[in-house]
């Protein structure tokens, strides 16, 4: 079982980039082949039974079985199953919350209270290229072209793509690079690459300070998708802008807020108004 783990990492660091995806995938795998289980629907209706008798969480049981998924994915590669037998699975119904999101007054707020230099264009490129903590942290200096406005993404898949950045996120970016015209973007302060750990850190403190929430990175990536979407952006855009393989995965940001839907009903519709 070791081996096949092994080679199943190896698999993974071909298709994927994330390191925390990566590791997330082993763990579960890890934990599924422990069990002892075949690899088979039956042996998936163990796994699934075990886990809630565990206790786990129907959303913590679904996140295992996209793992899982990936691996039989690799298993039917390499033949040694015909089916990815996860898909033929009745999983457990996951109730799906809208994404937090900052209004404009509060997105101003946060960006305007930060002071320090690197910290400033951290959000300033995170909400203005919606990136993902991942993708914002494995940024080189190489990657930012200033020129065009853009700077060269990976995507999950290990995909690379240029995503634009604003006027004033290259005005903030310039700032804190100064002259150095290689190695990682965004340093801790050892001079190495700042962690996703560190820019959750960094994105909360903030937020605490300034607007008293506690947001991560994804709230940013959430609230310029939300209001380029409430501005007009076609979805079809939205999806290329923001990396998702599926129009599916966008259309959660279509949820309008329902006090602003008033307001609008309010003072637009002919029939709104007790005349």
């Amino acid at each position: 079982m070791n081996e096949l783990l092994d080679r199943f990492e190896a698999f993974l660091e071909s298709k994927y980039s994330s390191i925390n995806t990566k590791r997330a995938y082993v763990k579960d795998v890890d934990d599924f082949l422990r069990q002892g289980f075949p690899f088979s629907l039956d042996g998936l209706n163990m796994y699934m039974k075990l886990l809630f008798d565990r206790g786990v969480k129907p959303s913590s049981i679904s996140r295992k079985l996209a793992s899982l998924s990936v691996f039989f994915d690799f298993l039917k590669e390499r033949g040694v199953i015909q089916k990815n037998y996860v898909k033929l699975l009745d999983k457990p119904r996951v109730k799906r919350s809208l994404p937090k999101f900052l209004d404009l007054d509060e997105t101003i707020a946060l960006l305007e209270s930060v002071k320090h230099p690197r910290d400033r264009a951290i959000l300033e490129l995170l909400y203005s290229s919606s990136l993902r903590a991942s993708e914002l942290v494995g940024l080189d200096v190489k990657d930012i072209d200033f020129e065009h406005n853009r700077a060269r993404v990976k995507r999950k898949g290990g995909r690379s793509v240029y995503v634009p950045f604003s006027e004033r996120a290259k005005r903030f970016l310039k700032e804190y690079v100064k002259d150095r015209k290689e190695g990682a973007l965004f340093l801790n302060r050892y001079g190495e690459r700042l962690s996703t750990r560190s820019l959750q850190k960094i994105v909360k403190k903030h937020s605490m300070r300034s607007i008293f929430k506690d947001i991560s990175p994804h709230t940013l990536r959430h609230t310029k998708a939300t209001h380029l979407l409430n501005s007009g952006m076609d979805i079809r855009m939205l999806q290329r802008f923001l990396g998702h393989s599926t129009i599916k995965a966008t259309q959660i940001y279509t949820h309008v807020n329902l006090k602003q839907l008033s307001e609008i009903y309010d003072k637009a519709h002919p029939l709104a108004k007790d005349e």
